[in-house]
Formats: C-alpha cells, sequence, structure tokens
C-alpha cells in the first residue's frame, strides 16, 4: 500500500467518523465526553474527536487510547486539535 493510498484510506475513515466537537470544553470534560462516546462506540467503528485543549489531545486521549488498543490519529489544525480513534 503506497502513502497514496494510506492517504485515501485514512480520508475515508475521518468522513465516515462520528463527530465530538469538544472546542471550548475546559478540562477534564473533553477527555470525559470522548471516553463516554468511545466505551458507547460500537466494535470497528471510528470517532473524530475535535478540541481545542491541547493537554487532551497529545496526552489524556492518546493515554486512553494505548489504554484500550484504540488506534487514533493526531493533527494540529489551526487552533484546533483533531483526533481520529477507531475502536477495533
Amino acid at each position: 500500500m503506497g502513502p497514496a493510498s494510506v492517504l485515501e484510506n485514512a480520508t475515508r475513515v475521518e468522513a465516515a467518523a462520528e463527530v465530538l466537537d469538544t472546542r471550548g470544553m475546559l478540562c477534564p470534560y473533553p477527555f470525559i465526553r470522548a471516553k463516554e462516546r468511545l466505551e458507547n462506540l460500537p466494535r470497528g467503528s471510528a470517532l473524530q474527536i475535535i478540541t481545542d485543549s491541547g493537554p487532551t489531545a497529545t496526552s489524556s486521549i492518546p493515554v486512553l487510547c494505548e489504554q484500550n488498543g484504540y488506534a487514533y490519529t493526531v493533527a494540529k489544525e489551526g487552533e484546533d486539535w483533531r483526533l481520529v480513534v477507531t475502536k477495533p
């Protein structure tokens, strides 16, 4: 699978993901909301989390993903962070 295929696949996953917008929420609320949504997310589904909290994007949600075996990507877009988490 070449780089173009990986990018196309990531774009499809992002487009298919449910969206959780936590911008404007103070810690720990973005983490709490993400954890609740991920627990209720069907296996094989993806959740796109948008946050303006750096610690949420770079620490708490990645740790949650690693503890639960969720695949994730993180991207900074301007002042916001976009995480796409896939539940296996």
